[in-house]
């Protein structure tokens, strides 16, 4: 498989990541003289401090999560990827993902973070109701 970003004379700037960083510095970057590749797992962007007004009927689920796709769609230097990263080369300059090789000339690590249980693991696994 193959990721299929076009060719560019532009240096290219990968951003691993479309939560509130990634997408802030791909909207900033975005119609400059840079070729964004922006790539996330997922294809949708969440904005999760507001899952509580959608679980009590005050917003749709489509006002706090959307396709990170019609964000950037006319913006012909900002291409986006659903994909896994898998590793990333620094001396070869490009990250492995699950449909191929992304090369880069700059790379921006804007995976978030996960929520810390500070070494307390039988809450990790609690269901809460």
């Amino acid at each position: 498989m193959s990721a299929r970003i076009p060719e560019s004379k532009l240096p290219r700037i990968v951003i691993i990541g479309a939560g509130f960083g990634g997408l802030k510095l791909a909207r900033i970057l975005a119609n400059k003289p840079y070729q964004i590749v922006l790539v996330d797992k997922h294809n949708f962007h969440q904005f999760q401090p507001l899952f509580y007004q959608v679980a009590t009927a005050g917003l749709a689920p489509s006002a706090i999560a959307f396709p990170i796709r019609k964000l950037f769609h006319q913006t012909p230097n900002v291409h986006f990827r659903m994909v896994s990263v898998l590793s990333v080369n620094t001396m070869m300059k490009s990250i492995e993902t699950d449909i191929g090789t992304i090369t880069f000339d700059k790379l921006v690590i804007a995976t978030g973070a996960d929520t810390n249980y500070f070494g307390n693991t039988s809450i990790k696994s609690m269901h809460f109701q």
